[in-house]
């Protein structure tokens, strides 16, 4: 192995291993200490994450807080993931990377497919868990070649008069530095927790909030990673401006989605199919009746089909075409699961000294 590895120029192998999938590259990491080495390079990682086409994976967390990966390509496996973690909520994902967080609000930064994991330190400017609110938020700025953790946070109170929160802080973390630093308050309020992992789409990750002018409107409002600011994106123009705050912000096939469900006869998907403009917003209609409320959609299965979490804890396979509904089987039985996101296959590692140049 060594000699082969040796006989070969390194541009030659490079191109050769970034053609197989993940799982096969850390076989080969295995062999020899040279190929470890090479297969851990910047260069290399690059090469792997830019040369294939990716298939979007579920990766899901169970009742019992087990997590399992599912490739939505073939018949439908589950490969439970050895993360002793006890996270009950998938945050965010990017590049293959997964921001997952416990109920003890402690974040994790992993790769379900080489199993690495980072605990995230809390920031030292963080509120105290027991006496506020928190949401998060993970991306990539490339501007600075950098994936970022945003978390939003602001005080419990017991003011019944609107807005609910006075002050959010936002603190962005850096992966590659290691650090926190604080950002300017938001200028929303972000009052609704229960609804609010931040959607990363084009370099921002987006939350429903309320304005502060009069009348409190719902926004979406958008953290630019690289600036360090918020701005606002267009909603669909027919959705009532005081009520929208309440439904569901996800990425849905790489394009924001709003997820519009208070009709209790029917669902509303809204996808942005141009990043920030309004026209492009296109509406996809849930109408068959379905056992249980739907909670969000997760992903697409072909052109037909999207994947959908609900109340009950189970996820269902909805067709656009036929208009019906059937139980998502995974290794022949039912899926359950308490909540769910997607990641692709990658060998980005969720380190600092080991980050991709996207370009």
């Amino acid at each position: 192995m060594d000699r082969a590895n040796s006989d070969l120029p390194q541009e030659i192998l490079i191109d050769i291993f970034s053609r197989l999938p993940p799982k096969a590259v850390g076989k080969c990491r295995c062999l020899t200490k040279p190929w470890r080495t090479l297969l851990s390079t910047p260069v290399f990682l690059k090469s792997h994450f830019t040369r294939k086409p990716h298939q979007e994976n579920l990766i899901l967390i169970t009742p019992s807080l087990s997590i399992h990966s599912i490739s939505t390509a073939a018949a439908a496996a589950s490969r439970c993931l050895d993360l002793p973690n006890n996270s009950s909520e998938v945050a965010g994902s990017c590049d293959g990377l997964v921001l997952l967080v416990n109920g003890e609000h402690d974040k994790f930064l992993v790769n379900p497919i080489t199993l690495e994991q980072v605990k995230i330190p809390d920031s030292p400017l963080a509120l105290i868990k027991d006496e506020s609110f928190s949401m998060h938020g993970f991306g990539y700025d490339r501007s600075s070649n950098d994936y970022k953790v945003v978390t939003l946070s602001y005080y419990k109170t017991a003011n019944d008069i609107d807005p609910d929160c006075e002050d959010t802080f936002v603190d962005v973390y850096s992966v590659k530095r290691g650090a926190w630093i604080r950002a300017d308050c938001s200028p929303y309020d972000h009052a609704v927790p229960f609804m609010s992992s931040g959607a990363f789409v084009n370099g921002a990750i987006h939350w429903l909030a309320s304005s502060r002018d009069p009348g409190y409107p719902s926004v979406i409002a958008a953290f630019n990673l690289k600036d360090g600011v918020f701005d606002e994106i267009p909603p669909p123009s027919c959705l009532d401006v005081n009520k929208f705050v309440f439904n569901r912000l996800v990425v849905l096939g790489g394009c924001l989605c709003l997820f519009d469900d208070r009709n209790n006869s029917q669902s509303d998907i809204w996808i942005m199919k141009e990043y920030g403009v309004e026209d492009s917003w296109t509406k996809l209609r849930v109408d068959a009746d379905c056992d249980w409320d739907i909670v969000k959609p997760l992903c697409y299965i072909g052109d037909e089909e999207i994947v959908l979490l609900t109340e009950g804890e189970t996820l269902v396979v909805y067709n656009l075409k036929e208009k019906t509904f059937r139980d998502m089987l995974v290794d022949g039985v039912p899926a359950m699961c308490i909540d769910g996101g997607v990641f692709i296959e990658s060998l980005v590692l969720p380190v600092g000294g080991r980050m991709l140049q996207l370009v």
